[in-house]
């Protein structure tokens, strides 16, 4: 591996906010909800869609899951971030014609770049930069154990035809 990333001080606590380290990230899209924008940048009334990204890490030994809110603008000044996040979860193709179905966005995956940010009230948290199209992803990642493990628990080894609702 060429870059080997520290995550044994992260502290997860139901109560906070959790900040990860600035590094590239694998996420799932856990869920999403359509709303408006209360930017200054711009014009009342925006659609915004925030996407709730699960990042899993290793924490004591075993898989744990942080969550970060990624905001999409539905506005002509940032449309370059929504096909940018699309992309990167497989919805539409590379240059391809940005048609997106919001119902199927739930449960599909990519990578990210994550960055510390400090808001107004001095708190920290992760913000979004980039998110990476399948073709231009980096081979490593900040959470590639925790990637490989987050689905260790759902192994039913070998038992998925006796169950009746699998």
């Amino acid at each position: 591996m060429a870059d080997n990333y520290d995550l044994s001080n992260l502290t997860l606590d139901d109560n906070t906010i959790e900040v990860l380290p600035d590094g590239d990230y694998h996420f799932t899209v856990d869920s999403h909800e359509v709303g408006f924008s209360s930017s200054e940048k711009l014009p009342p009334n925006t659609q915004q869609v925030t996407a709730y990204l699960d990042i899993p890490v290793i924490k004591d030994g075993a898989v744990a899951h942080v969550s970060v809110r990624h905001y999409l603008n539905i506005h002509k000044k940032a449309l370059f971030a929504v096909r940018q996040f699309v992309e990167c979860i497989g919805m539409v193709p590379e240059k391809g014609r940005l048609n997106v179905d919001l119902n199927k966005m739930d449960k599909l995956s990519g990578i990210c770049s994550l960055s510390t940010i400090e808001s107004k009230n001095g708190n920290e948290y992760n913000r979004v930069q980039t998110c990476y199209p399948p073709s231009k992803a980096p081979a490593v990642c900040a959470n590639d154990d925790a990637w490989v493990k987050k689905d260790d628990f759902m192994d039913l080894g070998g038992l998925e035809d006796e169950l009746p609702f699998v």
